[in-house]
């Protein structure tokens, strides 16, 4: 009798002990997971929704003092730029020029070039569905951005096109268009500003994005930083860049108050503007832009 209690409660104790050790070893890997699954802890807003006080921030950044001209950032000549003329019918929508964004989630690049461009494109419309993202951790930064997947843009000038082709993890979620992809390779970012202005990585040092939160990032386009500096440049870049193709028929006072604002008149393009003749949207034939994804790709 005292044989078989001892033996159960020597049952008991190893099984105590067994179920004390499949503990231990899930907390160590648990935290070793969730210590490597992001260097920053940003990644736990990827896919989620950008707040009505973000939208509202960013709109406002957007329309405060521009900062500086964005001629540097412009490069059209040299080994490398990223900016050059493209030729052939403008893309063209409903009477509006076409903007072709396609970029990744994953790409650090496009991380730090996609504040520039809400901020550019939100001085001429309306950003809704947008979503926090960060590009992909290690050597790509896992730096705080957004993603123009499912998102939707409305402006009474331009029309916006975006193609996020791959997610974080590098997985396509989504195929460019034939009629959309003129003048792009393989690199990402990539814009195409109506078939007139195609445009590469704009801002190459993407270590200003290091370390900071949305919060942070948007508290230095307002104060001015050097990294809020540089982001500014960028969206006057492209700021530069819309009041270039918007035809004279869709030009009001509103536009030309961006367009004739000191940072954008001051913004060098180095490349001769699209003669009027390109300009005249209706003559021209616009092509049909195949459908973009609709709804939201979600990844864990």
């Amino acid at each position: 009798m005292r044989a078989r209690m001892k033996r159960r409660q020597r049952i008991r104790t190893l099984t105590i002990a067994a179920t004390l050790i499949i503990i231990a070893v899930s907390l160590v890997i648990g935290f070793y997971v969730a210590l490597n699954a992001g260097s920053t802890g940003l990644d736990k807003y990827d896919s989620v929704s950008v707040s009505s006080t973000d939208l509202g921030t960013m709109y406002q950044v957007s329309h405060a003092a521009y900062g500086p001209s964005g001629s540097s950032l412009l490069v059209t000549s040299g080994g490398s730029p990223n900016l050059q003329a493209a030729s052939g019918s403008p893309f063209v929508t409903n009477g509006k020029p076409i903007i072709v964004y396609i970029g990744a989630d994953f790409c650090p690049y496009c991380a730090v070039e996609r504040w520039s461009l809400i901020m550019g494109l939100s001085r001429f419309g309306n950003f809704s569905n947008l979503h926090y993202m960060t590009s992909a951790s290690g050597s790509e930064g896992d730096y705080a951005t957004f993603t123009f997947t499912g998102s939707s843009y409305s402006s009474k000038y331009v029309s916006f096109e975006p193609i996020e082709q791959e997610d974080r993890d590098r997985n396509v979620i989504a195929t460019v268009p034939a009629n959309a992809s003129l003048g792009f390779g393989s690199a990402y970012p990539f814009v195409n500003f109506n078939n007139r202005y195609l445009l590469t990585t704009l801002i190459p040092d993407t270590s200003i994005l290091a370390g900071k939160n949305w919060t942070q990032i948007f508290t230095s386009i307002s104060s001015g930083d050097s990294t809020g500096t540089v982001i500014k440049e960028g969206a006057n870049a492209i700021t530069a860049l819309i009041c270039r193709i918007i035809p004279s028929s869709l030009q009001d006072s509103k536009s030309n108050e961006v367009c004739n604002a000191p940072a954008i008149t001051s913004t060098s393009i180095g490349l001769a503007s699209p003669s009027s003749s390109s300009l005249s949207l209706a003559q021209v034939p616009s092509p049909a832009f195949a459908p973009l994804p609709g709804t939201r790709q979600r990844w864990s």
